[in-house]
């Protein structure tokens, strides 16, 4: 009996501990030769799709949209970024196998948020632009994962 209710104890704080995360996840078959998979956190009414561009969705509205590019395409976006006088790097990092420069983009009546990403160990790249706003767009990127198969 003790062995038991041990047991049970056990398994309501291992599903307490991981609470309610679930995640959707998809693998893209990308032109330059990659499987890449994208997996979101669609905890909160988030939502991804499957067709490209992409769209990262939260209750029915799109905050994100994202495409593959390849890694030539990401050093080209890179170098245009760093010498545009419209654009601001809010973030420059390498983590969790990808290496990627936030900025934001202003043009016109509207400013931009976008990442553009570089899949370490892959000729893979992605785009992902959100003109909602700074921090929909950092919460759309932080829900992602992104990994070459």
């Amino acid at each position: 009996m003790k062995k038991a209710l041990l047991l049970l104890v056990s398994i309501c704080l291992l599903v307490a501990l991981t609470g309610c995360t679930s995640f959707k996840a998809y693998t893209y078959n990308v032109n330059t030769g990659d499987q890449i998979e994208l997996r979101l956190d669609t905890s909160d009414k988030y939502n991804i799709s499957s067709d490209l561009p992409f769209t990262i969705s939260r209750d029915g509205e799109t905050l994100s949209q994202g495409s593959f590019i390849t890694a030539e395409g990401y050093d080209e976006i890179v170098q245009a970024v760093m010498s545009d006088s419209n654009a601001e790097v809010i973030e420059e990092e390498t983590r969790n196998g990808v290496e990627y420069i936030f900025y934001a983009y202003n043009e016109s009546a509207h400013t931009e948020y976008n990442y553009v990403v570089k899949i370490v160990g892959s000729n893979t790249g992605l785009l992902l632009a959100n003109i909602v706003s700074q921090d929909s767009a950092a919460e759309c990127f932080n829900r992602l994962t992104i990994r070459k198969k």
